[in-house]
């Protein structure tokens, strides 16, 4: 969750005493120290208080002396997934965000957003399509199992869905399913539990949802099994269940371009032209977050895909929502895609690679 730090920014010359003062008064427990335009110079801790007491520093000094001066900090386009990882992986409660000048934006608190493992939050994933405009990748392996860089598709699908707090998984197997249930077994290796929704004919996004037991949790999330995404998916969940919906729909922004001059004209009579406009469209993402209400309208043994459960139950009355991403995302559908993605994460694995290598010599 971003806060607001108005009550806890200082300057570097403000005295300690009125900067623990400030603390106490706060329910945010951090010292955002700043220059004169607001770039982000350090920041205090009631630890950093402490010490200082215990060390008999002089309380009217200046809060720059006993600051850390290389705070942890990040970028404000940083997507919320990445964030949280980041969050985990430091041990820290706040992170200050920046602009490209160091300017502060807000903190990042990641003490109190409801998680994904407090919910307890099933996920769905989709993994029975024949990956036809991949053939002939896909004549004896199932698409979600292509490898990128050192693991299939769908691991890396489900790795990022486990780093962010998700433990139980169903896996909507049909076409070569067999070689996804051999690969990823029960998930024990991956500190999951996966069931598998064993499609005897194909079902679609939707009528294979008619396989899910009776026991299920709500809500839950459903994802194609050929997307890679860096979202944070608490937020669709917390937007959904806040929005009260049935169902809720990820849309990211797709851009047309258009390269010839586009004329507006009415009958006969011409108007205007606009050269070489680009269109914004709002397109699926493939990921959805389900109700009670959306399972029950799923009907039994037939094709049936989500964008018509979304028909139907927006015809029901039933409330429906979009979950506007703005994270990475990419939809492995074709050659060029897959190859655009093979290379985005063989770019990835030969930098964290290089990365250890530093270290190591660094040691």
């Amino acid at each position: 969750m971003i806060i607001k730090t108005n009550n806890v920014e200082v300057e570097a010359t403000t005295p300690l005493r009125k900067a623990l003062e400030m603390l106490e008064a706060s329910p945010v427990k951090i010292i955002i120290v700043l220059d004169s335009d607001r770039t982000l110079v350090g920041t205090v801790t009631d630890g950093d208080f402490r010490r200082a007491i215990l060390r008999g520093d002089n309380m009217d000094s200046y809060v720059i002396d006993i600051a850390n001066r290389e705070p942890v900090s990040v970028h404000e386009d940083l997507n919320a997934g990445t964030l949280k990882s980041l969050i985990r992986e430091r041990n820290v409660r706040y992170i200050p965000i920046i602009d490209d000048d160091g300017r502060l934006k807000g903190i990042y608190d990641g003490s109190v957003t409801p998680t994904s493992s407090d919910l307890k939050v099933p996920i769905v994933l989709m993994a029975g399509g024949l990956g036809r405009r991949l053939m002939p990748l896909t004549a004896d392996c199932p698409k979600p199992l292509l490898p990128l860089a050192d693991k299939p598709i769908l691991e890396h699908i489900i790795v990022k869905f486990r780093d962010q707090g998700y433990r139980r998984f169903y896996i909507s197997i049909n076409y070569l399913g067999h070689m996804i249930e051999d690969y990823f077994g029960t998930g024990k290796n991956w500190g999951v539990e996966i069931s598998y929704l064993r499609e005897n004919m194909r079902l679609g996004t939707g009528g294979a949802l008619d396989l899910l037991p009776n026991n299920m949790q709500f809500p839950f999330l459903v994802m194609n099994g050929d997307l890679i995404t860096e979202m944070d998916f608490d937020d669709i969940v917390r937007n959904h269940i806040e929005a009260g919906a049935a169902a809720t729909m990820c849309v990211r922004e797709y851009m047309t371009a258009v390269p010839f001059g586009v004329v507006k004209f009415h009958g006969n009579t011409y108007l205007d032209v606009e050269e070489k406009p680009t269109y914004t469209h709002h397109i699926n993402a493939g990921i959805y977050c389900l109700s009670k209400d959306a399972l029950e309208n799923i009907p039994s043994g037939e094709f049936y895909d989500m964008p018509t459960l979304f028909e139907d139950l927006t015809s029901k009355q039933h409330p429906c929502g979009v979950h506007v991403m703005r994270d990475s995302w990419i939809d492995i559908g074709n050659p060029r895609e897959y190859e655009s993605a093979q290379s985005r994460f063989r770019a990835k694995a030969e930098a964290e690679a290089a990365d250890k290598k530093g270290r190591r010599i660094d040691d």
